[in-house]
């Protein structure tokens, strides 16, 4: 045979542009390739099998670790939503929670399993399944995100200024997510199946950008964590009713140092690692987002009903029957998102 192909293999080599690069093996045309040469061809693509192979099993793991999570908690909280939310009247406040609380079942298990198990799925189908999960995790979250606002702005007395304030916030950090996330997935890539057997999308590129979203974030849930602070200390000072202040600001004050801790690793993760890990702790945080945002109301409202008070936190918008001819209850505040 006087001429002899040339052999193209796709390889994934980490490096800092974390692009995926072609490894040639050009022949000479009037003499057969050396066995050192064909050696070395195999050991590589080989070598490339896998690195992909265990790039997927690493993503899967932590995607079907996330979905276990998910299904787990609700397992656990499926008596209080039951009592506290799918037998209350239907409100602002309840399809906030209803949205924030079940959209990860989406974006965090069916659209993330399908895009790491399909099995006949194109570059094109991939990039589709990535925008519209990426797209429902920002929306998910940034309704998580407004409960935990209108509950710091409860604790503040519903102050006119300090709402604004927040309207302000939430609105530009909404604005700021979207604009990230559509860079991010603009300029995502896919590539056809590195050998045969591979299942789900291959990432090729991706822009390391997107770790913006969770810096954007990190500064929100900073200055949430501020404003349930500073009335956490004041109210622990001036005493009351210990129940209710205990579940409303160790609940939020916990949560939000968790999800700013968690953030930090994630921006950590990002910003270190190639970006096919990029999903490797963001997904779980998006879950753990979700969870604690619903344990939060959850346990307001659990509190709120076991004491029977005359007070609210001007969020939960609760439901409980109380005795009118009692003095406390007569001036019992009540706000309907």
């Amino acid at each position: 045979m006087d001429t002899w192909q040339c052999l193209q293999f796709l390889i994934p080599v980490p490096t800092s542009s974390d692009k995926l690069y072609h490894v040639k093996v050009l022949n000479g045309t009037h003499s057969p390739p050396s066995r050192s040469r064909f050696r070395i061809t195999l050991r590589l693509r080989h070598g490339g099998a896998r690195s992909a192979h265990k790039l997927c099993g690493c993503r899967t793991t932590c995607y079907v670790a996330a979905a276990m999570l998910l299904v787990y908690d609700c397992s656990l909280t499926l008596g209080m939503e039951i009592e506290f939310m799918w037998s209350s009247p239907w409100g602002f406040m309840k399809v906030l929670y209803m949205l924030q609380r079940y959209l990860p079942f989406c974006d965090s298990i069916f659209f993330c399993l399908t895009h790491q198990l399909a099995i006949n799925i194109d570059p094109y189908g991939c990039h589709i399944v990535e925008t519209i999960r990426g797209g429902l995790m920002v929306f998910g979250m940034i309704l998580s995100e407004v409960i935990l606002s209108l509950r710091a702005w409860a604790v503040w007395k519903r102050d006119l200024r300090l709402g604004v304030s927040l309207i302000s916030l939430i609105t530009l950090t909404t604005v700021a997510e979207i604009y990230v996330t559509r860079i991010f997935l603009r300029d995502l890539q896919f590539s056809t199946k590195p050998y045969p057997e591979f299942v789900g999308c291959f990432l090729t590129s991706a822009n390391h950008i997107v770790y913006l979203d969770w810096v954007v974030l990190m500064i929100y849930e900073a200055v949430i964590l501020v404003l349930m602070i500073i009335p956490g200390i004041a109210s622990y000072r001036r005493g009351g009713n210990f129940d209710l202040y205990h579940v409303i600001y160790r609940d939020g004050i916990i949560m939000y140092i968790y999800l700013f801790a968690l953030s930090i690793v994630n921006v950590v993760f990002m910003c270190a690692l190639s970006t096919n890990y990029f999903a490797v702790i963001s997904n779980v945080e998006r879950v753990l987002h979700s969870l604690l945002t619903s344990r939060v109301v959850l346990h307001i409202r659990e509190c709120i009903k076991r004491q029977q008070p005359s007070y609210t936190d001007g969020l939960t918008d609760l439901h409980v029957d109380l005795d009118a001819s009692k003095p406390e209850n007569r001036f019992r505040k009540r706000w309907r998102a």
